[in-house]
């Protein structure tokens, strides 16, 4: 698998504060003080942020959440996101620690509706490694996968399988794509979120 490309090459597009990461509020800033305290290098940070990320912070349908959440503080408030939302937060978490980070995405295929929809993940630069590493958030390890839990050792990131449609973009991109936060503000609830998943790369 080819390696991940920022689509900026100014490293400090990925540092950045937006309405949507959000970093800057107190309750991110709080969270990543917390959660890399004592921590020196930046892949015992990234790896703290990216378990807490993945085992505290619930996905929206297996929790059937009454609320779409969006920015990065507001899935860190409420605890559950779907995968936009969540990789939004450890975007955040990341930059305010000082981890360049990004967002990827797949087109992958529900396994349950049969349906392609795009899925999101996130990129981030370890200087330490000198390169982007894909992290999936949403990848649980009680789940029997063919894929490891450990962000720097072996990937979390789902395998794509070509045959039934899925692709994929190992673009990082600096900010979350238009589509996707257009679908997130448009639902008032899961059921219609569902509907409005993006189904293109």
């Amino acid at each position: 698998m080819p390696d991940p490309y920022p689509d900026r090459s100014d490293i400090s597009d990925y540092l950045e504060s937006s309405d949507i990461i959000d970093y800057d509020h107190p309750l991110i800033t709080n969270a990543v003080q917390q959660l890399t305290y004592g921590l020196k290098d930046n892949i015992s940070k990234a790896r703290a942020i990216f378990e807490f990320t993945r085992d505290h912070i619930f996905h929206s349908f297996d929790i059937n959440a009454a609320s779409v959440t969006i920015t990065a503080s507001e899935v860190f408030d409420k605890g559950h996101g779907i995968c936009y939302g969540k990789s939004h937060l450890l975007a955040a978490l990341m930059r305010a620690a000082g981890i360049p980070a990004g967002f990827c995405y797949q087109l992958i295929r529900d396994k349950d509706t049969g349906r392609l929809f795009v899925h999101g993940l996130n990129a981030v630069y370890i200087d330490e490694l000198k390169k982007w590493v894909r992290l999936d958030s949403c990848h649980s390890v009680d789940e029997e996968e063919p894929w490891g839990s450990d962000p720097f050792k072996e990937s979390t990131v789902r395998p794509i399988n070509s045959e039934l449609g899925e692709k994929e973009d190992l673009t990082v991109y600096h900010a979350p794509k238009k589509s996707i936060l257009k679908a997130l503000e448009a639902a008032d609830s899961l059921d219609v979120l569902r509907d409005l998943l993006p189904a293109k790369l």
